[in-house]
């Protein structure tokens, strides 16, 4: 029985995530070709209208500056929304604020992310804007919109069935914690410049995506009614708003440690039976609007149907980050000769699921062998190579992490040692007595 490595040792190498007013990944493996980059792709398909209250909606022309703060009384979270509204007819609309850039048609500006912001359910986002005017106005035909919302929204989790999720994030959570259980208390300064390292997805003060959670969290519960974070959140501001100017991740803890035990409050707020329900509903919230849902509709996008591959480009997009995981699906596209990126790509001149997903796999490898940083975690990698060989495509049969890439591609790769444990079907697991490392 091997001695598991310590929390520090895992999260170090691994894990990455968004925020609610402009995030990069936290720990991200880099793309494919080296870069690392925060802002969300363009949108891809029509727009919803998102279900929403306004709840402040003001123009002071002496200040030049709009206020719009609106509320997701939705039931699903609201990714990267685009905001429009109408100003009168002469003014115009200027000084594009941080995360954000806007066009105008006639009296019509309309507002679009170019970084990562998501409005998790019944919390509110304060939006500013400016204008040439001097007078001041309430914007009318205010519109917010996303590719998250429509007029049936979706159920958290689409793209996989609710057992097929737990054993995807049960084993992505192996490669993170060496255990298959989601560590919602987890927070630890693991000195990788980024600050507090926090929750199920390595959730970092100094990258933005801390921020979302505990925006979140104060949208459904106070510090009065035993809000623990809420204190913090002056602090943050002010690490985010550096983040935001430098684009530098925020590797300072101190202003929040004036403040308090950021650590044993990330914990305790989920360790509380009152608190805990709210604090994990944030964390889901954040974790499928910034990686599950947009990885499903990329999944969609190229054709993939089999649990295996989603799971596969789900555990891709929290290692390396949403667009760094778009970047190894474009590779194994053009490795597989569609360098046009052909949408859907199986059926495109013949390719298979079984052959896409084997060359994915095969370029991810590569990229985190090709980093001294990420090398540890190619084991990872090998899990869903063995699982496809298996030909556990529903992922409907046990399985287990005894494999490592040396097994599935030769002995020049190091062996990450996880702890093996073993995953059934419905997302429960234990620990085997004993193994055997084989790529089949």
């Amino acid at each position: 029985m091997e001695t598991r490595r310590s929390r520090t040792w895992w999260v170090q190498r691994f894990f990455a995530v968004g925020l609610a007013v402009a995030a990069v990944g936290c720990g991200a493996a880099e793309e494919a070709d080296g870069a690392r980059v925060a802002a969300p792709d363009a949108v891809e398909q029509a727009l919803g209208a998102c279900t929403h209250s306004v709840t402040t909606n003001t123009y002071v022309g002496v200040d030049y500056w709009g206020t719009l703060v609106f509320k997701n009384t939705g039931t699903v979270a609201i990714a990267n929304p685009q905001v429009s509204l109408d100003v009168p007819s002469g003014v115009t609309c200027d000084d594009d604020q941080p995360g954000w850039t806007h066009t105008q048609t006639s009296r019509t500006c309309t507002f679009t992310r170019t970084s990562a912001l998501t409005v998790a359910v019944n919390a509110s986002y304060t939006f500013n804007y400016s204008t040439t005017s001097n007078v001041s106005f309430t914007a009318t035909n205010v519109k917010v919109q996303s590719d998250s919302c429509g007029s049936t929204p979706p159920p958290t989790g689409t793209g996989l069935t609710a057992n097929q999720k737990k054993v995807a994030e049960a084993l992505t959570s192996i490669w993170e914690n060496d255990i298959p259980t989601l560590d919602y208390a987890y927070s630890e300064d693991i000195d990788d410049g980024r600050g507090y390292t926090n929750g199920r997805a390595g959730f970092c003060t100094g990258t933005g995506d801390a921020i979302q959670v505990v925006q979140c969290y104060r949208a459904l519960r106070t510090e009065a009614n035993g809000n623990r974070l809420a204190k913090y959140w002056n602090a943050l501001t002010v690490i985010n708003n550096r983040f935001l100017s430098t684009g530098e991740s925020q590797a300072s803890t101190a202003e929040l440690d004036a403040v308090g035990n950021w650590t044993a409050d990330w914990a305790a707020s989920f360790n509380t039976a009152a608190t805990k329900a709210d604090f994990k509903l944030c964390q889901d919230q954040v974790s499928d609007a910034l990686y599950y849902t947009p990885i499903m509709n990329e999944a969609t996008r190229w054709g993939f149907t089999q649990a295996l591959t989603k799971a596969a480009l789900y555990d891709a997009a929290i290692n390396h980050g949403e667009d760094g995981a778009k970047a190894i699906i474009r590779s194994a596209n053009t490795a597989l000769g569609n360098s046009g990126q052909v949408a859907p790509v199986i059926g495109y001149n013949g390719i298979t699921e079984s052959a896409w997903l084997q060359k994915f796999l095969e370029k991810r490898r590569d990229v985190l062998a090709g980093d001294s940083t990420w090398v540890d975690a190619v084991d990872r990698v090998a899990a869903y190579e063995k699982q496809r060989r298996l030909g556990n495509w529903s992922l409907g049969t046990a399985l287990r992490n005894d494999v490592r890439a040396r097994d599935c591609w030769g002995t020049t790769y190091p062996a990450s040692g996880y702890t093996v444990r073993l995953i059934n079907p419905d997302g429960t697991w234990s620990t085997p007595a004993s193994y055997t490392y084989a790529c089949q």
